[in-house]
């Protein structure tokens, strides 16, 4: 089945185990099956639409409204008239969510109605569980079973990480994306697994001891290589000796910054000459995407231990799930943000160890929930009201029926209904748009975004060159980004961290350094291509008309072996 987006009018794909698997999360109420309809918008605009509920990187200082403790927080003081409580207040037991809950009106849009209970229920501060699971990571974005972390986002079960998205079961990983499962000591590194004090490595797992590196498996001391097996002491590719390797990388001063940009730029331009696999799937089954690991028939990026799953982006352990972005171990799970270990849990925000709900937003350890907003451990809720069983099955199935009248059924909420500025959400790192163009949309823009210029303590240009030459009162300086002038400082862990790899102080701020990451990586869609060699059709994520020369896997394998 085609069909043609209702946003953007691109025509996609509607396969016949997707209209399976959306009869099989089909709620039953009194014995009734609702049926979720196929999507009315494209992989894509679905994805986008779940990225415009996540503010992950503009952090606003505010007061809690419950407790008035100093706080931080992704709502800026304008953003709506609910109260925002901090992480404490919020997970505690001093107030009750269903203190708000409002009767369903069948004769209004019960989105509409949604809406207004999304403008009066107390909200999170900051999406992680710092203090209940997580210790002293407060500034962390989407966490959970973190110590010691900063600013990282959509991560779990990590020690002294900072500045990372999804970074999983690691330890000492800083400015890194997808970089997981027990990897320690890692800089500025992508899409990897099972790394030891590496940096600047891309699709590589089990090394140690590497720099500046593609595609390596299972390699240690290898400095600019591409491809390599079970490999040691290799430069750019060729076999050193131990004592030969030891001395041509003592003349690499890793903590410098221009000694740095020059291997980088080195890299990058020789690296060009190799051919690209269409597809970086690491002990995959049956799987389409970029950036898989240890996958059964999912479609998807940037995912580890997946199973029969479509449109997954950055997530851990999702099993028969659709249109996922950032979440870990949900099962039969359908257009969600985030439903970490939920069950059931369809066209929901945020809803942690949740089974059979539908439509709601910060809901943990419930069930059968409807239209509902930060309930903790409740059953049999519509729009926060309590119900017994039979009322509350009585109601909800009319309540889907007046949502497929109104074109609502069968989607996560529209953007409007988000409570940030496009701006502000990981929808404009992916999908960036003007001012103009959001607001055409009749979508929220932020102007007043956290950050400062011009308010510089010290110049970048009078740091030394090599982080040797660094003193520890730099942590009590302001600097300004190289590429966009914002302000931003360096934590004392930070400066440890670069000692210790070494590595050279940072001169663009953290966003620019995530977004410069991002643009290496590919892009979350797929492009039917042919291999550069052989002529064989497959589907990747590297778009036609990019400078790399793309392999199929066979093609790919000669080279390589």
């Amino acid at each position: 089945m085609q069909k043609s987006c209702n946003h953007c009018g691109e025509t996609y794909d509607i396969a016949p185990e997707d209209l399976v698997f959306y009869d099989a999360v089909s709620p039953v109420f009194g014995g009734k099956k609702y049926p979720i309809p196929p999507p009315e918008h494209c992989p894509v605009c679905r994805q986008q639409r779940r990225l415009a509920f996540r503010n992950e990187r503009n952090i606003y200082s505010r007061n809690c409204d419950l407790c008035g403790k100093h706080m931080v927080s992704v709502y800026w003081p304008g953003a709506g008239a609910f109260p925002v409580y901090c992480v404490k207040c919020w997970w505690s037991d001093k107030w009750d969510a269903s203190q708000y809950g409002i009767g369903y009106d069948p004769s209004n849009n019960f989105l509409d109605q949604w809406a207004v209970l999304h403008e009066t229920v107390p909200k999170l501060a900051m999406q992680n569980d710092d203090g209940v699971e997580s210790e002293n990571s407060e500034y962390s974005y989407d966490i959970s079973r973190c110590k010691n972390c900063y600013r990282l986002i959509g991560s779990w079960y990590d020690h002294d990480c900072h500045y990372g998205l999804n970074v999983n079961n690691s330890k000492n990983v800083v400015d890194c994306n997808t970089v997981s499962i027990r990897s320690e000591l890692v800089y500025e590194s992508l899409d990897s697994q099972h790394l030891y004090h590496c940096a600047y490595l891309q699709n590589c797992e089990n090394c140690h001891d590497c720099f500046f590196g593609y595609d390596l498996k299972g390699c240690s001391d290898c400095f600019g290589c591409f491809g390599l097996r079970q490999k040691r002491f290799c430069i750019f590719n060729e076999q050193k000796t131990e004592t030969e390797y030891q001395e041509m990388i003592t003349t690499i001063d890793l903590g410098s910054y221009s000694a740095i940009n020059e291997a980088r730029k080195r890299f990058d331009e020789w690296s060009l000459k190799f051919p690209r696999l269409f597809a970086n799937l690491q002990n995959c089954e049956d799987c389409e995407g970029n950036n898989l690991f240890n996958c059964k028939a999912v479609t998807g990026y940037s995912v580890f231990s997946a199973e029969y799953g479509k449109y997954i982006d950055r997530s851990d352990g999702p099993i028969h799930c659709y249109d996922m972005i950032n979440t870990g171990g949900p099962q039969w799970c359908l257009d969600c943000v985030t439903p970490d270990d939920s069950y059931m849990t369809l066209f929901s925000i945020w809803c942690w160890k949740c089974k059979n709900i539908i439509l709601s937003d910060n809901c943990h350890s419930s069930e059968h929930l409807l239209g509902c907003i930060s309930m903790h451990r409740k059953k049999y809720c519509i729009l926060n009201k309590q119900y017994s069983k039979e009322e509350y099955e009585r109601l909800a199935g009319p309540i889907l029926e007046s949502l497929e009248q109104y074109k609502s059924w069968g989607s996560l909420f529209p953007i409007r209904l988000s409570p940030f500025g496009y701006n502000e959400t990981g929808a404009n790192e992916y999908y960036p748009l003007s001012k103009e163009e959001v607001r055409k949309n009749n979508w929220k823009w932020t102007d007043d975004l956290p950050y400062t210029t011009g308010k510089e303590t010290v110049s970048m240009e009078n740091l030394p060159d090599s982080i040797t030459g660094i003193p520890d009162s730099l942590t009590a300086e302001v600097l300004a980004c190289s590429q966009c002038n914002r302000n931003f400082k360096i934590i004392p862990q930070e400066l440890t961290f670069y000692r210790q790899m070494p590595a050279p102080l940072p001169r663009k701020c953290p966003n620019c350094r995530h977004l410069d990451r991002f643009k290496r990586k590919t892009p979350t869609r797929l492009w039917p291509r042919k291999c550069d060699k052989c002529g064989k059709d497959f589907n990747t994520a590297y778009a036609p008309g990019r400078p790399e020369k793309i392999y199929c896997r066979g093609c790919y394998m000669n080279v390589i072996y």
